[in-house]
């Protein structure tokens, strides 16, 4: 492999090898140090495999972060059917390997420090509209200079777009998959948040939480089924805050993990989250009704958290549905899941339809008034949103001179076209009425041109 050129870059060694190809360390046509990535022809003759290679790149074409590998050039292909993609070369070493070597984990200090950074750069991915769903211990480096570096986007998807595919397996790694990747379920960026989760647990004992089985389906149901394992119970050093760090963060239900990853970072920091002031919306016993046979008793909750950090305050609204129909949010379907709406200057508050219909629009008003009045301290009082339009008088009969101008146009239409139909009857017959027809049509057209043109002037 010394030397080896391939489409300008020159591949030197294979520093990386994988079930779906690896990875070399080389130099770009221009002489950059780079890493180039090879899918194997081995699985690119499956068109799903050749679509996450094309979503990798998809993915990281919109990104650019310090924090986050970068493309250092266009992806190719040889001749064998083998697909290549030129990027960073990151120096140091992966969080899995410094562990290896050391054989010891990270103390709790060092975790804190080195996790709090992999969260800042997922804080910018979920931002970007990306959901990695392959965190773990190999694809997170560490630098020489202490800065972190997420790699391997390999099956990455866009949050906006279809779950992804089943490909032989079920989508992610083994011991690091959430329980809805596991059971083929819908993922979002609350996914990543549980494979942060094990991937904390594991700078922290050394240990992965969940260990691979002899099958997938052995192993699947280790992940839906078993208890996650507590890491004072392996490192008996670790404080009891970030243990329940971690056992949140790797709740197997969704809607009790941490909702965003800064609700997961201010909980690790020691900031205070208010999540106390909450309202239900639905058709009965709630806070908001909505009168719809359609919408559930208690369809919706909504929540009002606030991030206390020093010097600075979070603020957002969390919105879950409870509804046996589910709720529509921009066009998004939500079906006992929730999302989280930042409340900030940039808010862009999005329509919610109950039970998905037009005709039950949900009344943000009503929302914000009775968040405001359990203790919700945010928006100003002047108001978050915008006053709506004026409502169109409903009385659509016409005005005097609304009539008059509609009489005046009717007038000026039919003089020049029964004096000319006249005229075309006549004109054999009695050619003198069919000549007065016809300068009286005449009249009509030139009289209705003149006063339509001074009611437009005037």
């Amino acid at each position: 492999m010394d030397g080896h050129q391939l489409n300008g870059y020159t591949l030197i060694r294979e520093i990386g090898r994988g079930g779906m190809g690896c990875v070399y360390e080389g130099y770009s046509p221009k002489g950059k140090h780079v890493a180039v990535k090879m899918m194997s022809s081995k699985v690119t003759i499956n068109p799903e495999f050749r679509e996450l290679f094309q979503l990798e790149v998809a993915a990281l074409q919109k990104m650019s972060h310090h924090d986050v590998v970068k493309i250092m050039g266009s992806a190719f292909a040889d001749s064998e059917g083998n697909l290549y993609l030129p990027m960073e070369f990151v120096e140091g070493q992966t969080i899995e390997q410094h562990i290896s070597k050391t054989g010891k984990p990270y103390s709790e200090t060092e975790a804190r420090e080195i996790f709090n950074k992999v969260l800042d750069a997922f804080s910018y991915i979920h931002a970007a509209g990306c959901i990695h769903r392959d965190i773990k211990p190999s694809n997170i480096m560490v630098r020489p200079d202490g800065n972190i570096c997420v790699i391997d986007f390999g099956i990455a998807k866009d949050a906006h777009t279809s779950t992804g595919k089943t490909i032989g397996r079920i989508i992610g790694t083994d011991g690091y998959m959430s329980p809805e990747q596991a059971k083929g379920d819908t993922v979002d960026y609350r996914t990543d948040i549980y494979s942060l989760g094990c991937l904390l647990h594991y700078m922290l004992t050394g240990q992965h939480a969940i260990v691979k089985k002899s099958n997938d389906y052995e192993t699947v149901c280790t992940i839906l089924e078993s208890d996650f394992p507590l890491a004072k119970n392996i490192n008996p050093t670790i404080s009891d805050d970030i243990q329940q760090v971690i056992l949140r963060a790797v709740n197997k239900n969704m809607l009790h993990r941490f909702q965003t990853v800064e609700e997961l970072k201010a909980a690790l920091g020691g900031t205070k989250v208010l999540t106390n002031i909450s309202i239900s919306v639905g058709r009965k016993d709630c806070d908001v009704i909505v009168n719809s046979d359609v919408v559930s008793a208690h369809h919706l909750d909504i929540e009002y958290h606030k991030i206390v950090n020093t010097g600075s305050n979070q603020c957002y609204l969390l919105l879950k549905d409870r509804s046996t129909n589910g709720t529509g949010i921009d066009g998004r379907y939500l079906h006992h899941d929730s999302i989280s709406i930042p409340l900030d200057t940039q808010t862009k508050w999005p329509n919610v339809y109950l039970a998905g219909r037009e005709e039950c629009l949900m009344d943000w008003d009503a929302v914000l008034l009775k968040l405001r009045e359990k203790g919700m301290d945010y928006p100003p009082k002047q108001g978050l949103f915008p006053p709506p339009p004026p409502l169109q008088p409903d009385d659509k009969s016409l005005t005097k001179e609304e009539k008059i101008g509609t009489a005046y146009a009717i007038l000026s239409f039919l003089f020049p076209i029964v004096g000319w139909v006249l005229w075309a009857q006549w004109k054999k017959d009695t050619p003198k009425r069919a000549r007065a027809a016809a300068r009286w049509g005449w009249a009509g057209f030139i009289i209705g041109f003149i006063l339509n043109l001074l009611a437009k002037v005037l």
